[in-house]
């Protein structure tokens, strides 16, 4: 489901309404139109009838009691992100009291400036440029934190730019914001590296950790019947996502078994995001591996992290929000450099990235770890049996993570590039070229920062360090 961005604009004037003005609020609406997944939410004129319900006397706000209505109206209407800017010199006051209200990212831009009046008053017809930093002094004075985007007309491609970052930052708040994880199982016993601190969780972000028992999990995966309409599609789905399936019935009945499973709690809960024990206990229980699973999961919305890592899933959850879910992350181990170049690593993991990332459909397959090459014999009962295998899709990306450390936010973000390669490697897999491996490694080592990371298709950068601004998370970029 794609994400929805509610963004409140707000208009500000200084004396009269004129047709410059108008013509600024006409135009950042239409910019606000073209900008994907969002709703702009923006005060109706009403002339000289009663202001309130989101109704001002010109569709802005320049006073104290219209700012106090705006304001209501906003939380109301359930708001995500704030766009601020002075038509003409604007009103500081007002403006600054609803983004105070509000509590939620804030974006500022001025206009630029029309030529001055041929009368004998010679007077400019507007004065955003100096507005404006009475409008920031303002912010800055009530501690709200926010982008100044620039100056620029309503119709310039750097504000589309601006504004397209900052709404995948506000994304990226919203999802992070009160999200409810679920923890299934514990972690390895000698990952230490995963673990986590769930009170700090609450403190920073209200999130809630939603724990259940791994067995409980199998007990109710293993009481669904084999002739269920939902298990007999899941496994139909199963098949159907590669083109080579080298794994047995038995792993297909309970690998389906199993997701209906994770999926039903999931949605008991309203999880966003999943964080699971995936070995050993799973192999002895149900007989299977579980990465193509965690894989479907998080192809199907249901971010799934390996190991129990909660900090990896919130990573994933970055990611995609920042995407606006238009594509999903892999789930990565770094895990080796490249031997002929020093500046490419291994992006990997046992088998776990969702099949839509593949780089060609024919080339994916599902597999047992026991015969990654499918050469040998299907075998029934093997507890190996269940990761995709595929290379990831060429294309740049955005690597994430975060950590905490004694109450310390940090997030590592860095950019690489999907080399395609004539490999044949097990699990799912890509070669990223950075530009000083050396310098990324370092800085990994140095920074605390663990093995595992989110990875996605596109450029996110911009967007991530505007939401550790919002977020009050301290950048790590390399």
């Amino acid at each position: 489901m794609a994400v929805c961005i509610k963004l409140g604009f707000v208009p500000s004037y200084r004396f009269r309404w004129s047709p410059w003005a108008e013509r600024m609020r006409q135009g950042t609406l239409d910019a606000m139109a073209r900008l994907p997944g969002v709703k702009v939410v923006v005060p109706e004129p009403c002339g000289d009838g009663p202001i309130g319900e989101g109704r001002t006397r010109h569709g802005a706000v320049q006073s104290l009691d219209e700012a106090e209505c705006v304001a209501e109206w906003f939380a109301r209407e359930g708001v995500d992100g704030l766009v601020l800017c002075p038509l003409d010199f604007g009103d500081e006051r007002s403006a600054c009291i609803v983004a105070e209200r509000l509590g939620v990212p804030v974006f500022l831009y001025a206009t630029e400036e029309p030529v001055a009046l041929t009368d004998a008053s010679l007077a400019r017809v507007s004065d955003s440029y100096c507005g404006n930093l009475s409008m920031a002094s303002g912010l800055h004075r009530r501690g709200v934190e926010f982008r100044f985007g620039g100056i620029f007309m309503p119709g310039d491609p750097e504000l589309h730019r601006e504004l397209d970052a900052f709404i995948r930052a506000v994304a990226v708040v919203k999802g992070l914001r009160n999200a409810r994880v679920g923890q299934i199982g514990v972690r390895p016993a000698s990952f230490e590296t995963v673990a986590y601190d769930e009170v700090a969780l609450v403190r920073k972000f209200g999130q809630t950790i939603v724990p259940a028992n791994l067995e409980d999990i199998v007990a109710d995966a293993m009481a669904r019947p084999a002739d269920d309409p939902r298990v007999c599609a899941t496994m139909d789905a199963l098949r159907g996502s590669v083109r080579h399936c080298t794994v047995a019935d038995d792993y297909v009945l309970n690998a389906a078994r199993l997701e209906l499973a994770m999926l039903d709690f999931a949605e008991r809960y309203r999880l966003v995001a999943l964080a699971a024990q995936c070995w050993p206990s799973i192999q002895r229980m149900m007989g299977i591996s579980v990465c193509a699973l965690f894989g479907r999961l998080t192809e199907r919305g249901l971010l799934t992290a390996c190991e129990v890592d909660v900090l990896g899933a919130l990573s994933m959850l970055v990611n995609r929000q920042a995407a606006l879910h238009e594509t999903v992350p892999h789930f990565i181990d770094w895990t080796i450099r490249h031997r002929e170049d020093p500046n490419r690593l291994l992006a990997w993991h046992c088998g776990n990235a969702p099949v839509c990332l593949a780089r060609s459909e024919d080339e994916t397959a599902l597999r047992s770890r026991n015969n990654m090459t499918g050469e040998a014999p299907i075998s029934p009962g093997d507890t190996q049996a269940g990761l995709y295998q595929f290379q990831l899709r060429p294309g740049p990306v955005t690597i994430c993570r975060l950590a905490e450390h004694d109450g310390r936010w940090r997030m590592l973000v860095t950019r690489g590039e999907i080399v395609p390669s004539d490999d044949v490697l097990a699990g799912t897999w890509a070669w990223v070229a950075v530009p000083d491996h050396a310098r990324l490694y370092r800085t990994l080592v140095e920074e605390g920062f663990i093995h595992h990371a989110s990875m996605i298709h596109g450029d996110q950068v911009d967007a991530l360090l505007l939401a550790c601004r919002f977020l009050d998370i301290e950048p790590v970029v390399v």
